[in-house]
């Protein structure tokens, strides 16, 4: 997910400065806005965007005149607290923790199932840390190289050495772990071997305690 920080909080300045009026279509235009920057910034789900629409909802309920500047003041309040996190890159900290925590896991589960010496789960783990290394390279693009839609995985790499993340011989392991993903994912099990996957696995981690931690 490309951060779009500075473009939120230059909308909602732009938000802000409307002040607070009876007008209905100002208090829509406000809550709007605050809808659209909750669910981009904290996602469609986030308790934020639950707790904004109920309080909406009261607000609207126990008006005994029109409800429009007490919304309006509920719409100033959640957008200037989200801008507030946004400035000092809470937000940015909260997607990196979840990122670490999700990928950690993956790959924890990968070379859990790796301790079986069976083939079949070597061939199961292989898939997990082939995921979790795709999934992990893309977010780092994403996040530390404004990479956007979904090219091929070399030009993600190489937009992070370009941007001076992926530094010195991370950008060759990087590189030498694109076959591993691409044997693994197309169940090429003849050319994957228990090595590759355990090695992959620690790359990962090392990027994750890097990075996303």
């Amino acid at each position: 997910m490309t951060d779009k920080s500075e473009l939120w909080i230059k909308r909602a300045d732009e938000m802000l400065a409307k002040g607070i009026s009876t007008n209905r279509d100002l208090a829509s235009e406000l809550a709007q806005s605050a809808v659209s920057m909750l669910a981009d910034v904290y996602g469609q789900n986030s308790p934020q965007i639950h707790r904004f629409l109920a309080d909406c909802d009261v607000i609207s309920k126990r008006a005994t005149g029109s409800p429009a500047p007490d919304i309006c003041r509920h719409a100033r309040g959640a957008i200037a607290s989200a801008k507030g996190e946004l400035q000092a890159g809470l937000t940015v900290r909260l997607r990196t923790a979840v990122t670490g925590e999700v990928l950690s896991e993956l790959t924890r589960l990968g070379k859990e199932i790796l301790s079986d010496q069976s083939e079949g789960s070597k061939n199961v783990a292989a898939v997990l840390i082939a995921a979790a290394f795709e999934d992990l390279i893309r977010r780092m693009g994403a996040e530390f190289a404004s990479v956007i839609d979904r090219p091929k995985l070399e030009e993600v790499i190489g937009a992070l050495k370009k941007a001076d993340v992926l530094r010195g011989g991370e950008v060759g392991t990087a590189q030498s772990y694109l076959k591993f993903r691409n044997d693994s994912l197309h169940a090429d099990w003849q050319n994957v071997s228990r090595s590759q996957v355990e090695s992959c696995a620690a790359f990962i981690e090392s990027l994750l305690v890097k990075h996303f931690s």
